[in-house]
Formats: structure tokens, sequence, C-alpha cells
């Protein structure tokens, strides 16, 4: 087992890698990681290593190991929610985005997430709100007003995509 001390010095070097793109370093390393401590930091940043790479299916197995051992654990629910999303499973996606907000009702991420979501079914009205309420929440998220931003676009209404750009 490695200190946290230990743990807070190899996530930075994982973070600092992922930033650059070394995805197969974050994975080999933080497989390593996962066997002399199992912390949720991670299983986060193995599954988003995983997902940048494409490897959608391995990312699901890191996040089913990590609901197990904290199955109410948002960022958890939130991961696997994003891959099902990006995998096409939408429904599945809903769910664990849904089965995330009640437990932290206000997760901008999941909110951004399930706005997301609802863009690609074409249900703009429903991202919108999602993309608002993370607003209410936090009015400076960046990816909230772009993605606001883009609904309106594809509504044809520039002036309100402007507004949010301009913000």
């Amino acid at each position: 087992m490695i200190s946290d001390t230990e743990l807070k010095q190899k996530f930075e070097t994982l973070s600092n890698k992922l930033k650059v793109g070394l995805f197969e370093d974050v994975v080999i390393e933080s497989k390593t990681l996962l066997k002399k401590r199992k912390h949720e930091v991670i299983f986060n940043i193995l599954c988003i290593a995983y997902q940048n790479l494409g490897k959608f299916l391995e990312a699901i197995e890191v996040m089913k190991q990590a609901l197990q051992t904290n199955p109410k654990n948002p960022h958890f629910l939130n991961n696997m929610g994003t891959t099902q999303h990006k995998m096409g499973n939408y429904s599945r996606a809903e769910e664990y985005f849904t089965k995330g907000l009640k437990i932290v009702p206000n997760y901008i991420n999941i909110l951004n997430n399930l706005g997301n979501l609802k863009r690609d079914l074409d249900l703009t009205d429903e991202a919108l709100n999602y993309y608002k309420k993370s607003l209410m929440i936090n009015p400076n998220v960046i990816e909230s007003l772009l993605n606001i931003s883009i609904c309106y676009q594809s509504l044809g209404n520039f002036d309100e995509s402007k507004k949010y750009l301009n913000n």
C-alpha cells in the first residue's frame, strides 16, 4: 500500500501525462498503482485514459470495478455514463447520470453530460435546461456557456447564442 503523499505525487504525474496525451503511459502506470491501492482517483484517471484511447469496453470494466468498491460514487457514475454515451448506449448513459444526480443533485459535470446526451438525442429544450441549471450553480462554467450557445445556434437563434458566448 502506498501513502497518501505518494499517491498524491503519482496522481499529479498521471494527471500531467493525461493532459499532454500520454494515454498509454497513464493506463500502464494506473494499473500498477491500482494493484498497490484501490483509490477512486486512480480508477477515474484510468477510465478517462481508456476513453481517450477509444477503449470504451476497458473503461467500462474499470468503472464496474470502481462501482463495486463504492456504488454511490458520483464520479464513477458520471464516468460510466460518459463511456456509455460515447458507445451510443444512450438509455444506459442516462441511467448512470440520473443515479449520480440523485446522490449529488448539483454535480455540474453530470448536468453538462446529461445536457450533451439530450442534445445528441435532438432534445434541445431538455439539454438547455440541464446546461442552465449548471449555470445557476456556477455562472462561470465555460462548458455550459458553450453548450448553450451551440444549442441556440442549432435552433437558429443566433442572437441568444452570441449572448452566451459573450459572457
